[in-house]
């Protein structure tokens, strides 16, 4: 598991609740620098470098011993002037539950509990979550999907030393399994990944985020990211992680609020009415 897997999660909601109530600048594209090679290679010296920073990380065998895992810390917008709480927790391979606490918008909340992808917030409301959106949270409550990133992305491809947050980076294009496209960056001087350039699928359509990882240390006996700061369009979102906890998530902060259960049933009820 690599850093930007623990944190997707938090970037795909954080995007729905930025375009639904904070005005932005107009989002832009991933554009990718250099030479592109064919879809399906593996690039050798790519691979690598994503080993080592997994190594870095703490190894595979210790990662691998992660089943859950639980991040608390502050969120703030500063161009919008909000701040507010973060709450992440992750049960591998199919729970998790993000909650984001805005004094001045509310609380917005996004879930996976086995097959059902839901989030309810203040402006939208409750909402079980379409195929497009719900796929990134079901890949992000897998917390081995990282250690396993040969069997998901048939194409790694090295594009070089690049600048990237202020240093030098190894920038690494990935393609998975869906078709999905995103460049990841590693620290040429520590090995850490240091942010990613990704798509999201959102109710107001498909968005870039830009990933910053800054300021790692331990948390309960595993080195990650303590900062993460994502950028859409000209909208900044600073998360600063205070603690992480593994293996000590209860499975009871999984139960589906009232709305959402309501919202299960009405759904199933048309379904089975429907000729």
């Amino acid at each position: 598991m690599n850093t930007k897997s623990l944190l997707k999660a938090a970037a795909v909601a954080l995007s729905i609740l930025t375009i639904s109530g904070i005005p932005s600048s107009p989002l832009t594209s991933i554009a990718s620098a250099g030479v592109l090679i064919d879809d399906g290679v593996q690039d050798e010296k790519a691979v690598k470098i994503i080993e080592a920073s997994l190594e870095n990380l703490g190894g595979r065998e210790k990662l691998s011993e992660i089943k859950s895992m639980k991040q608390s810390g502050t969120i703030s917008i500063p161009m919008a002037g909000l701040s507010g709480t973060i709450e992440l927790n992750i049960t591998t391979p199919d729970r998790m539950l993000l909650k984001v606490d805005l004094p001045a918008m509310g609380t917005t909340l996004q879930g996976l509990n086995g097959e059902t992808v839901w989030s309810t917030d203040p402006m939208n409301g409750p909402r079980l979550l379409p195929d497009a959106e719900a796929k990134d949270i079901i890949q992000q409550a897998d917390l081995s999907y990282s250690l396993n990133f040969l069997d998901h992305s048939p194409t790694i491809e090295y594009l070089g030393e690049v600048e990237f947050d202020g240093s030098k980076a190894h920038k690494i294009r990935l393609v998975n399994t869906e078709g999905d496209k995103s460049f990841d960056y590693y620290s040429v001087e520590t090995g850490l990944q240091t942010g990613s350039e990704t798509e999201s699928d959102t109710p107001m359509g498909r968005i870039t985020i830009t990933t910053y990882l800054r300021d790692y240390k331990d948390f309960d006996g595993y080195l990650q990211a303590g900062t993460m700061v994502q950028m859409i369009g000209q909208t900044e979102i600073k998360t600063v992680f205070e603690t992480i906890e593994y293996n000590k998530v209860d499975d009871s902060v999984y139960v589906i609020p009232a709305a959402v259960n309501a919202l299960i049933e009405a759904t199933k009820a048309k379904t089975d009415a429907a000729p």
